[in-house]
């Protein structure tokens, strides 16, 4: 997954191998995570206007960090381990 054109504060889904993922840059630092909601296991989208995940199944929200804001869910999205290579993520 290409996350060359990702800036700060910005999020994006993709898939990487196949995993479906979430992808926030927290400054200089990438945070990843599985895109499935900790609450029934919707994908989540990015709401760029307000920096969150959103799920569009049960109204979850997570900060960019994939720390729940507003439930159902209980539990943050699950971070992945990962590596960059030429600006391409890999799982």
């Amino acid at each position: 997954m290409d996350i060359s054109d990702l800036t700060a504060g910005q999020g994006k889904t993709g898939v990487a191998g196949s995993i479906n993922i979430a992808v926030y840059k927290d400054g200089e630092n990438l945070v990843v995570m599985e895109n499935m909601c900790t609450h029934m296991g919707c994908q989540t989208e990015w709401n760029p206007s307000a920096a969150t995940w959103d799920c569009p199944c049960h109204g979850s929200r997570y900060h960019g960090d994939g720390t729940v804001m507003v439930g159902p869910a209980e539990a943050p999205l699950r971070r992945i381990k990962f590596s960059v290579v030429a600006g391409q993520l890999e799982i």
